[in-house]
């Protein structure tokens, strides 16, 4: 009955402050307006500002394929959705510390394991699902308006599933920064340091398959089969999450929650 009852609570707290309608915004609004940008508002724009400009030019400028399309899509999730995700989410334990609302199901009987459990499920799976949905949803737009080019929906669905594993990722060193640093900001902002690092150094060393970053570079492969990277990305991004979530709750039983 334990778990039950703190996934029930992180479920009504994601509905009542609203969270889950940010997280599903956040990466369905480059889901739909990325393809309609790319087909309608900026050839008009270019047009406008280089009229003289031959049509091949401006075509060599333009993502005009369904897969370009796509990759765009997947490059404002990895920049911008994983900011609005990180920020959203940047007080999921770090606040509850800071503010010593933790010490509430602590000292109802909740041991420190099922609260972060309930956290990473509830927020992981709705994550997965969102990317999972969204990059569908993208490719049947971007596949209306510029073509069908790609071989079937598999690739979109494959890469949805790999984005929303490495927001797993994200989420468990959200968790694990906020246990250390317990200011939400504070927590936010080292996380996306983080991120974007990894992903730096995975493309200057040529190491994306040790690292979380693979992920994100197997899902723009938008291929039909895996290649030999997929997997030591995702044994390494596996590991780290649940390395992660042992390092919180070690941290949070060494924590003086009273003293905040």
């Amino acid at each position: 009955m334990g778990i039950k009852t703190v996934l029930k609570k992180e479920f009504l707290d994601a509905l009542r402050n609203y969270r889950f309608l940010i997280l599903a915004a956040g990466v369905l609004f480059f889901a739909i307006f990325d393809p309609i940008m790319s087909k309608l508002v900026l050839p008009e724009l270019l047009k406008s500002q280089f009229p003289n400009m031959p049509i091949e030019v401006m075509n060599e400028m333009l993502m005009t394929t369904q897969a370009a399309n796509i990759r765009s899509y997947m490059g404002n999730v990895y920049q911008i959705s994983t900011l609005i995700i990180t920020f959203t989410l940047s007080g999921l334990l770090a606040a509850e510390i800071s503010e010593r609302t933790l010490i509430l199901p602590v000292s109802t009987g909740k041991r420190y394991d099922e609260i972060l459990v309930a956290k990473i499920v509830i927020y992981g799976s709705f994550l997965l699902l969102v990317t999972t949905i969204c990059a569908l949803i993208n490719y049947a737009y971007a596949g209306v308006l510029f073509g069908f080019s790609l071989p079937s929906a598999a690739p979109a669905l494959r890469a949805g599933l790999l984005q929303g594993v490495h927001l797993l990722f994200v989420l468990a060193l959200l968790i694990f920064l906020g246990s250390l640093v317990r200011k939400p900001i504070a927590a936010g902002l080292l996380t996306l340091l983080t991120v974007f690092i990894t992903r730096a150094l995975g493309s200057m060393l040529q190491i994306h398959r040790y690292l979380p970053s693979g992920l994100l570079v197997e899902a723009e492969m938008l291929a039909l089969a895996p290649s030999p990277m997929l997997w030591g990305s995702l044994s390494a991004t596996l590991a780290l999450i649940v390395v992660l979530l042992c390092l919180s709750m070690i941290r949070l039983s060494n924590l003086e929650l009273t003293r905040g």
